[in-house]
């Protein structure tokens, strides 16, 4: 088993998507502004072209300090700028019209400083959080790849980024080519409104007018970017409102610039296309990626639906613009967030917090994501807010609008919040009805069903084969749809009809150094079990003061479990004298406690578990990591029922409690000397208000086979920052007491870093840690690398004639790397089933004089040296235990180690 305050919001925005859902409540009435009706929209007259749908949110006017960026989404689900009560008296909200397009040539759209999406993160990855901030929990999203703003990252002392160690192999990778028409051109305009008016749908009502004579454009109100240059730098023009008796505006285009498509704007605008190529085939854009309701697949056994859908990126890479598109598959649950709060618990009220905190919901009445970011108990359906003049319950304003009736009038409404970017956009809080909004993702107990991820198999793992297939009918969509294909020549694009074809390289195979010995393994498979399975670990500890805790009914297994470790260990090395019994004759966890707490003086105390609740199992490492100081290991009780697997499963133990009391069990060769690695990772739990755990591991010998393993708690960016610095200058610290001398070079692996974060890194943290170099008089070489493994490339292997994964071992450095960065991809898994998964490297800050042949050739190494599994793993294993030291700390004990544990493993 070894394994913010509620804010009152004076303002209604979107979160997760255009918000059709009203905001605050009647209790913030002075200070409230007023929620406009975002049905109203105006179809497209029939010589035109739909652009994207039009998603207005609630609440209009001037935002203080608006950005004039184009944002993604606007002619398509961003809200306008609020306006303030006063000045709305006696308006009422007037419906936006879609722009269109014309059939023409158009020149190129491009590039103008667009606002970033507020679609962004994913989901997460490194189990349950790790971004460094206050991470999200499983099922929620962490950083997906923003790309309205690019940040330079490679390294000025870098001047090649392509290694040549590795033997050819082809593959194709999940991207088409995307060309454009050389000569085409991007222009922007600032427009002028006379009179002025505030209201950004009625000002795109204003320009849709005029949709026929300015060919493709988008326009977000204030921006207006075209895909040619109009004759005059200056256009004027002049448009009625209907709804305002017939009211005159003149309308002045003034030229701003041309803009080159290699811009990151550039590459966003190309982002709000695709969108409306998707939309016109029918997916809805939910969340962050597209999905296609009407093949919705319900599954009554596990009460869940899934869509099946799409991911989609546009990016500039290496040499040219790619379409990056993968399979998806969104998880909604049919029990409502309703449900949730109604769940019997001791304490009803934190137990809904800690289950819908951090949650993504779906809106019923408009399918729109939200992430929950409170639960405001003292509100209900009852409450009301200004809309169209008047005071307005939310009972009542789903009941006129959505013809929804809610049934309990005392259920609490949840908030979401928008974040810093969309508040500078004028966003603010957004209060959601429970009983309308369904729950996404998969539950922490459904995952633990064995037999429903065995079923959900063919979704959640889809076969490289099926993969290709499912991109090439995307493809063949795209490229046979009427107005997805005008909606690409109207802005001067072509894309490929084959997936990009590429060169990787596959490393040379890693020999596993055990007992003195060179262990060869079977490449296809990365796992070297049985090849070690009767070798001498290379430093074996022996285990002479140890304890065994164990329920009564489980006395023969707890037995015959002492008694197999007693027969495995010699072989490896190690000694297992007879334990100290501790039978307990109840599940109580009073008396297991009281047990725990006779075992004073143990090197380690083993517990046999009846179940894997939960709070047994953190109290048992909560008494004996943090209150005792011993090192444990805790077995769930049927893992010893199966008599044939007890020597595999001892084994297995044996080695985990080795590496607990500081031994080591395998090595691989190191070639270079005096460098110690350093792995970063955090985990927030969901639900939680107590901050997030940061851990920072790092090795402390030559072979990379021992690690110290800190951590701490933070509440912020910058206390992470500080944290992690601190961390790195403790380990220099130990480092040199175990070495005699400071290591001549680190190298830091920082995981759990999203798209936005990247820039944060590379000015704050990696600041940080150079900080610490300044205490000494030779400074050491430094390398600090992301390391990212939830992201959507995928390649595959065209090698063999059939559609297959790559081989563990496979590099790819060239054509879909992104040029701003020095970074690779590295295949160090295998998989027998669905498709395998890279690991993306993006080297930031890099003083070593190493080559790419080296970097990729250490991350590979350093896959093979998490001692928990005998094969290789996704991550460098720094990282690997940072994060499990950070699930430890925030998920099972909530507080710091005792220090004796300090230089062990203790976590496995």
């Amino acid at each position: 088993m070894e394994q913010q305050g509620r804010a009152r919001g004076r303002s209604r925005g979107k979160q997760q998507g255009a918000t059709d859902a009203p905001s605050t409540p009647m209790q913030s009435t002075p200070h409230s502004r007023p929620i406009s009706d975002p049905s109203q929209v105006v179809q497209p007259g029939p010589s035109g072209v739909q652009g994207l749908k039009e998603e207005p949110a609630e609440g209009v006017g001037r935002a203080r300090g608006r950005s004039s960026r184009l944002r993604e989404g606007d002619e398509g689900g961003r809200k306008g700028p609020q306006e303030s009560r006063a000045s709305y008296r006696g308006r009422e909200r007037v419906g936006e019209g879609r722009p269109a397009t014309v059939k023409r040539a158009a020149e190129a759209m491009g590039a103008m400083k667009l606002h970033e999406s507020s679609e962004e993160s994913d989901e997460n990855g490194n189990g349950n959080g790790g971004n460094g901030g206050h991470s999200v929990g499983r099922g929620t999203m962490r950083g997906k790849r923003d790309i309205s703003r690019i940040v330079w990252t490679k390294p000025s002392t870098v001047t090649v980024k392509k290694g040549t160690s590795g033997q050819m192999i082809p593959l194709c990778s999940n991207h088409f080519n995307i060309q454009r028409m050389e000569d085409m051109k991007t222009c922007l305009y600032h427009v002028y409104f006379s009179p002025e008016e505030d209201r950004t749908p009625v000002r795109k009502k204003l320009m849709s007018q005029h949709r026929n004579a300015l060919g493709a454009y988008i326009f977000d109100g204030m921006k207006l970017c075209m895909s040619h240059k109009l004759p005059s730098d200056v256009t004027e023009l002049v448009s009625k409102l209907e709804e305002a008796d017939d009211a005159v505006f003149q309308l002045k285009l003034k030229f701003i610039k041309e803009v080159d498509f290699l811009d990151s704007e550039y590459i966003h605008i190309m982002n709000i296309l695709m969108r409306r190529c998707m939309e016109h085939l029918g997916l809805q854009f939910l969340g962050r990626n597209y999905y296609n309701p009407n093949a919705e697949i319900r599954d009554e056994r596990y009460k869940i639906a899934i869509w099946p859908g799409y991911t989609s990126t546009i990016r500039q890479h290496e040499n040219t613009l790619l379409l990056g598109a993968d399979v998806s598959h969104k998880f909604l649950r049919t029990e409502t967030a309703y449900t949730v709060v109604l769940k019997r618990a001791a304490n009803p009220k934190e137990a809904a917090l800690k289950n819908l905190l951090g949650a993504i919901v779906v809106t019923k009445y408009n399918n729109k994501t939200y992430k929950i970011d409170d639960i405001a108990w003292d509100l209900n359906p009852l409450c009301k807010f200004p809309y169209k003049g008047k005071e307005t319950s939310y009972m009542e304003y789903y009941q006129s609008k959505y013809q929804l009736r809610i049934k309990d009038v005392k259920q609490p409404l949840m908030l979401s919040k928008p974040k810093k970017k969309d508040l500078r956009r004028g966003a603010g809080d957004v209060y959601l009805i429970p009983e309308l909004c369904i729950m996404t993702g998969l539950t922490e107990e459904m995952r633990s069903d064995f037999n429903m991820m065995k079923d959900l198999a063919d979704y959640l793992r889809t076969a490289p084969d099926k993969r290709v297939h499912s991109l090439m009918r995307l493809n063949r969509n795209l490229l046979a749809h009427e107005k997805a294909k005008e909606e690409m020549t109207n802005w001067g694009l072509q894309m490929s009809n084959k997936l990009v074809e590429l060169q990787g390289r596959v490393l040379p195979e890693e020999a596993i150094l055990q007992s003195g010995k060179t262990v060869t393994y079977n490449r296809d498979s990365a796992d070297w079990s049985r090849e070690i399975r009767s070798l001498r670990l290379n430093a074996p500890i022996s285990v002479q003061r140890w304890a065994i805790v164990f329920p009564a009914r489980h006395k023969d297994s707890a037995r015959e479990l002492c008694t197999t470790l007693q027969r495995v260990g010699p072989p490896m090395g190690m000694q297992f004298a007879n334990p100290q019994i501790h039978c307990l004759q109840s599940d109580s966890a009073q008396e297991c406690m009281a047990s725990l707490g006779r075992c004073t003086g143990m090197q380690l105390v083993l517990v046999v578990l009846n179940s894997n609740r939960i709070d047994y199992y953190s109290a048992v490492k909560r008494q004996l990591s943090i209150t005792m100081g011993i090192p444990s290991q805790c077995v769930l009780s049927r893992t010893l029922f199966k008599k044939q697997r007890l020597m595999s499963v001892a084994t297995k133990i044996a080695i985990q409690i080795n590496c607990k009391l500081g031994g080591e069990p395998w090595s691989v060769n190191i070639p270079i000397k005096n460098t110690m690695v350093v792995g970063y990772d955090a985990y927030h739990e969901k639900g939680s208000r107590s901050g997030a755990y940061g851990a920072v591991v790092s090795s402390l010998n030559q072979s990379w086979s021992r690690y110290l393993s800190q951590a701490a708690t933070h509440h912020n960016h910058e206390e992470l920052s500080n944290n992690f610095a601190l961390g790195v200058k403790n380990a220099l610290q130990r480092y040199k007491q175990e070495n005699g001398m400071l290591p001549s070079r680190i190298l830091v692996y920082r995981d759990g870093v999203g798209e936005g974060q990247i820039e944060y890194v590379n000015d704050h943290e990696v600041a940080e840690i150079q900080k610490c170099f300044d205490l000494y008089e030779t400074k050491p070489e430094f390398a600090f690398i992301i390391v990212s493994k939830k992201i959507n490339t995928r390649f595959f292997s065209r090698s063999t004639g059939r559609i297959g994964n790559p081989p563990p071992g496979t590099v790819v450095d060239d054509v879909i790397t992104l040029p701003e960065r020095y970074d690779f991809f590295l295949v160090p898994q295998s998989t027998n089933v669905g498709t395998v998964s890279p690991t993306s490297f993006n080297i930031i800050a890099d003083t070593t004089g190493l080559k790419p042949d080296h970097m990729q050739r250490l991350a590979f190494k350093l896959t093979h040296l998490y001692y928990n599994w005998q094969g290789t793993v996704r991550v460098p294993a720094p990282c690997m235990y940072a994060h499990k030291m950070a699930f430890m700390m925030g998920q099972i004990v909530n507080k710091a180690p005792h220090p004796n544990l300090s230089a062990a493993l203790w976590y496995l």
